[in-house]
């Protein structure tokens, strides 16, 4: 066995992959390739073994306690541990055999899965510089030992999700050089995935180590691969090197002439090109190298794999395929914001391809255009990392297939003025919607206006029965308890919704036509009629403002009313909200029994409320209790000031507009008003006979993830949301092709948790040939932004938006990344990505509302103006990073200006 505990360069390289670690086997690749790299062993990780044996340190490294505790406990321990005298041995005689007994040198961690192509563990372990003598070697040999148990290298194995058991780290004993210069070459560009022409190289004077940790300017040098003499060069003033000096190693000044001078002379840079090219060539896959320049001559020090880039097949039309797609979650964020659950997305994904079936055939488009596109309806939604997306030319397509729209000169433009920003080769995605063939029948065209008429003249009928029909089914099934029922039951009941609810959506979708109709021609005769001087000033939406009836601010209000009761007649109630935690009032029947008329009909309401995964106010109430307490302490439950104020708005939107308009442009001005209204107004509500259907969906799937926990066929109940639809139904009905669901369900569970840790793709890019790859390069994404800098104002403490309902209010701003940073409003101005119905309470305690994201005819747009909330929505440049909690602002909601003020000298 000591035989192996020093391996040499000419050790075989099977003994390197067993006892080598990942740094000393791709020394032992850059040896056998002949490539200049100096003298070096590798101490096995066999020795690391009888090290720990010889001293019984297997208890301690297998301890599962706090990762900054293991570490200090393990480097105390190896330090004070003693080396074995057979590993001594060896290494006295590998000095005496290379002669090499007063030169100094690297020792650095070779650790087992290191630099592997999934795992780089760069930064990881420890490295120990100009290390000379026996006794000095072995003490950094401990310290590289118990740097593979660092607090740093253990969280970085669970964020991998690698193995935490079976450690082992070799150690590479490498000659020290002492270099004029030193560097990082990646033979691929590791900043843009996308560019294929370039590798990069950074460098500076001295020793590497400087670059590494960061603590000396570097020149950077973009090489193309092909023509090495294409350079682009970027020199930065480098003041100070680190350096081996006065028996140390120590930060030195350069000289006035190397601190603007170029580091690598041009024939160094050739040489390194070549071999960065080479070892890529020969190792497969692009390289990370460190490299040092000693007396003109360039040294590989060690290399690893880029692990953070796509293999060579990712960029291959013959593999990948070549059909692009325009991806954007412009509107959809509002609805599904973050990464969204398996089980959401392909509930959701069927819920749009039934409801677009069925508006198509209200239209008059025939039962066999509609089946011949069917892979249109499929794929309106795709899902990427987790974040739902709109496939944009499929909805492009989907909109041409209207009778008629081949006349819409807005949509065209917008959808032109879209296609104008890309290149070329992009542009012919939209090959595939048809502009230049569309052409409908006269007929069709009669038919369309007909059924149009007809459903408007019958809105109300069409619109009264649907509710009636939807109630009939909902109050029976929101009594169930789902948990008591079986798999059978469960899964038939799933069916009939689909057919009888979901198939049937078609009342919903009627006024949402007649709501675009409407909302379209109020604000083309505001353009004409009102704001002719071309002014941003929100008339038609001032109009819609206090017109009441809607079930989206039914919520609020009610927890309005009931806060202002207890707070007049109840003084007992409303001592026990305002002094007692929310969890103790929770137990307590007496506040159950006060907020069960709510939970009876606002239950299903949450943040993010169409996510299946998300729990509802019948899961954790407790929010109501927190905003009775909230409303009561600050006296914000007038529900008379606020609809006060919100015919203030009304009533100053009418009188300009009458001031405007011309005997006869009144009538038809006022009668377009009342049915925007109208149409508006049955949106909002039917959009809550959604959320009610996807909560009783979600108490549905909870009931059966109960039983298939019961069953031993998931690891934890929730986890049925990790699973798909069909999935689900075909497990029950014996259609399923396989029978590890629980690991399955965990994987995935893993998998969209390690999403939401990551950075959002875009807000709107394009993808080339199959999508699934992309979702294994988020570096990828991210260089695909076709919006990057869009609509940023020249002022850095300026940002614009849509006015949305007006006021001018100046305040602090609580900037809430998610529903639970909200808590505790008090006048501020609220500041968040997106919002939904489930946020709707707070807007009592806020004095404005700033919206990253968003439309018009958004919940958000159209609760705030129910509530006379100054509002602003689709803010650009930055709004969620450019505002902390505690910044003060101006807004104008009447003109989307957003002034930052920032104290005089603060950035």
């Amino acid at each position: 066995m000591t035989d192996n505990f020093i391996l040499t360069p000419s050790s075989e390289i099977t003994l390197f992959e067993q006892f080598g670690g990942g740094k000393s086997y791709h020394l032992k690749k850059m040896f056998d390739l002949n490539l200049p790299v100096p003298e070096w062993v590798c101490l096995s990780t066999q020795a690391f073994e009888v090290f720990i044996d010889h001293n019984k340190l297997s208890s301690l490294l297998e301890n599962d306690m706090d990762f900054g505790i293991k570490e200090k406990k393990i480097e105390a321990e190896f330090l004070k541990a003693a080396l074995p005298a057979s590993i001594s041995r060896e290494l006295e005689k590998f000095f005496t055999t290379v002669n090499l007994q007063q030169d100094f040198f690297a020792v650095r961690s070779s650790g087992s899965d290191e630099d592997s192509k999934d795992a780089s563990f760069a930064g990881q372990f420890s490295s120990f510089l100009f290390q000379k003598g026996q006794t000095e070697i072995e003490t950094s040999i401990k310290k590289c030992w118990a740097s593979g148990f660092s607090e740093r290298a253990m969280t970085y194995r669970r964020e991998k999700k690698l193995s935490m058991k079976g450690i082992k780290v070799a150690v590479v004993l490498q000659r020290m050089l002492f270099p004029q210069s030193a560097g990082v070459c990646f033979s691929r560009n590791p900043i843009d995935p996308l560019d294929r022409e370039h590798l990069l190289i950074s460098a500076s004077w001295g020793v590497g180590e400087g670059i590494v940790s960061g603590l000396v300017s570097c020149d950077e040098i973009k090489v193309n691969r092909l023509d090495h003499s294409k350079t682009e060069i970027q020199i930065e003033e480098k003041k100070i090197r680190l350096d081996f000096a006065n028996g140390k190693m120590e930060q030195v000044k350069n000289s006035d002439e190397d601190i603007k001078r170029l580091c690598l002379e041009l024939s160094s840079i050739n040489k390194l090109s070549e071999l960065a090219l080479h070892l890529e060539l020969k190792l497969g896959c692009a390289q990370d190298i460190e490299f040092a320049v000693e007396k003109e001559k360039v040294f590989l020090l060690q290399t690893r794999p880029v692990t953070h880039l796509p293999v060579d097949p990712f960029y291959d039309e013959a593999v990948m395929g070549g059909e692009r797609v325009m991806w954007d979650n412009s509107n959809i964020i509002e609805s599904y914001s973050g990464v969204a659950s398996p089980l959401t997305f392909s509930f959701a994904s069927y819920t749009y391809r039934q409801v677009y079936r069925q508006f198509m055939e209200m239209m008059g488009i025939s039962k066999k255009e509609i089946d011949d596109n069917d892979f249109v309806f499929r794929n309106l939604l795709g899902l990427v990392r987790g974040r739902f997306y709109y496939h944009l030319i499929y909805w492009y397509k989907l909109v041409l297939m209207l009778p008629g729209s081949e006349n819409n000169k807005q949509f065209l433009e917008t959808m032109m003025g879209v296609k104008k920003t890309l290149s070329e080769e992009d542009q012919k995605m939209f090959e595939l919607v048809g502009v230049a063939e569309k052409k409908t029948p006269l007929k069709t065209k009669l038919y369309v206006t007909y059924m149009t008429l007809k459903n408007f003249l019958n809105i109300n009928t069409i619109v009264g029965d649907f509710q009636r029909d939807f109630d009939k089914i909902y109050q029976d099934l929101k009594k169930r308890d789902f948990k008591k029922q079986s798999l059978n039951e469960s899964i038939n009941l799933y069916n009939y919704l689909e057919g009888e609810v979901l198939s049937n959506w078609k009342a919903p979708i009627i006024n949402d036509y007649l709501c675009m109709i409407f909302f379209g021609l109020l604000k083309k005769l505001t353009d004409k009629w009102i704001e002719t001087e071309g002014k941003v000033e929100g008339t038609q939406n001032d109009l819609l403002c206090g017109q009441g009836d809607l079930e989206s601010t039914e919520p609020t209000k009610m927890l309005m009313r009931m806060s202002k009761k207890i707070d007049l007649e109840d003084p007992h109630m409303r001592e026990k909200l305002t002094t007692t935690p929310v969890k103790e009032l929770l137990e307590d029947k007496e506040v159950r029994d006060l907020i069960w008329p709510f939970l009876d009909r606002f239950g299903f309401r949450c943040a993010n409320e169409l996510k299946l995964e998300e729990p509802d106010l019948h899961d954790d109430p407790s929010f109501v209790v927190y905003t009775l307490a909230n409303y009561i302490k600050m006296k914000t439950y007038h529900v008379e000031e606020m609809e006060v104020r919100e015919k203030a708005i009304k009533s100053k939107a009418e009188e300009k507009v009458n001031n405007k308009l011309t005997f006869w442009q009144k009538p038809i001005y006022y009668w377009v008003v009342k049915h925007t209204r109208i149409a508006v107004r049955n949106r909002e509500n039917l959009r809550f006979l959604r959320t009610k259907i996807f909560g009783i969906t979600r108490h549905l799937m909870r009931g059966i993830g109960h039983n298939f926990h019961q069953l031993k066929m998931l690891n934890e109940p929730h986890h049925v949301f990790y699973l798909k639809i069909d999935e689900i139904r075909s497990i029950v009905e014996g259609r399923s092709l396989g029978d590890n669901y629980a690991k399955l369900a965990q994987d995935r569970f893993d998998l969209f948790n390690h999403y939401r840790k990551t950075p959002n793709p875009p807000d709107r890019f394009i993808t080339k040939g199959a999508v699934g790859p992309y979702n294994y390069f988020p570096s990828v994404l991210s260089q695909l932004d076709l919006l990057k800098g869009f609509g940023i104002p020249d002022d850095p403490n300026m940002l614009i938006g849509t006015p949305c309902c007006p006021g001018v209010v100046e305040g602090v701003v609580r900037v809430a990344k998610e529903f639970a940073d909200a808590e505790g409003l008090n006048g501020d101005i609220l500041v968040t990505e997106r919002t939904d119905p489930g946020w709707v309470p707070l807007y009592p305690s806020c004095s404005g509302l700033l919206i990253e994201r968003g439309s018009l005819l958004s919940h958000s747009a159209v609760v705030a103006r129910e509530l006379g909330l100054p509002t602003i929505i689709g803010v650009n440049g930055g709004l969620m990073s450019k505002l902390k909690t505690g910044d003060r602002v101006r807004i104008d909601a009447s003109t989307g200006i957003i002034q930052i003020l920032r104290e005089e000298g603060q950035a």
